[in-house]
């Protein structure tokens, strides 16, 4: 049997001001694309990355299901019917597959800086995916959700985010 070994990068602090609305992040993320784009590649980093698939996920979520999610705690609960309606589109077809690790990504993102403008922590990525660190603990919100989208119902975002208030 192969090993198995999860390796995972050092937890970077959040550099993104979340409490800023979305039209203010969106505005920061198009400036920093335009800096790296620009020439200085330094500055894009994971927690960026996130950063644009969460808005991207915004755009996504308004245009499929006409709903304005927000960064906000309050947006859990919205996330969960989002997530678990995808998972049945993915599930039956009527979303194929390559456009299911697309929806991911963005879920990731979203889900990430909901975490970290609610509960902060900071950003982690691993051969496993990303994910976020809260006070030492690493959680794998790429995998989660992974696991939502394939049919896991175990796998609900609103616990998920409630074990993570805990720590």
């Amino acid at each position: 049997m192969a090993d198995f070994e999860v390796k995972v990068s050092p937890a970077e602090p959040c550099k993104i001001d979340y409490s800023k609305s979305i039209d203010e992040l969106t505005a920061y993320y198009d400036d920093l694309a335009k800096k790296i784009a620009g020439g200085q590649p330094e500055l894009a980093n994971g927690e960026f990355m996130q950063l644009g698939y969460a808005l991207d996920f915004l755009a996504m979520v308004k245009k499929i299901f006409n709903i304005d999610l927000s960064f906000d705690e309050t947006a859990i609960p919205t996330l969960d019917q989002i997530i678990a309606a995808l998972s049945q589109a993915i599930l039956t077809k009527k979303i194929p597959p390559e456009a299911g690790s697309d929806i991911m990504k963005k879920a990731t993102g979203f889900l990430s800086v909901v975490i970290w403008k609610n509960i902060g922590g900071g950003f982690i990525s691993s051969n496993i995916g990303y994910g976020v660190n809260i006070n030492g603990t690493n959680a794998f919100v790429y995998n989660r959700i992974g696991r939502r989208l394939q049919g896991d119902q175990s796998c609900d975002v609103t616990s998920f985010y409630n074990e993570l208030k805990k720590l």
